[in-house]
């Protein structure tokens, strides 16, 4: 079975997203409301799925698998970047 990779890429870049966030904090959200703290970090997601639709990644096909595999690695990092 066969999955093409917008849906392991998006779930990915979330995880990847917020362990960064997490890890310098300092850097992204410095005495700004929470509000815009939201939109940076929806804004980085946008930013990182535009170009992997405009660079036509998102529509390579994988194995499901290899799809869950991709996935499990966002939310692993999410986790370890605590």
């Amino acid at each position: 079975m066969y999955w093409k990779l917008r849906i392991p890429l998006l779930l990915c870049s979330f995880g990847i997203i917020s362990g960064f966030v997490q890890i310098f904090h300092h850097l992204f959200f410095v005495n700004i409301p929470y509000l815009i703290n939201s939109v940076i970090f929806i804004g980085l997601i946008v930013i990182i799925f535009t170009l992997l639709e405009k660079t036509r990644v998102n529509e390579k096909k994988v194995h499901f698998s290899l799809g869950a595999a991709i996935i499990l690695f966002g939310i692993t990092f999410d986790y370890l970047m605590v």
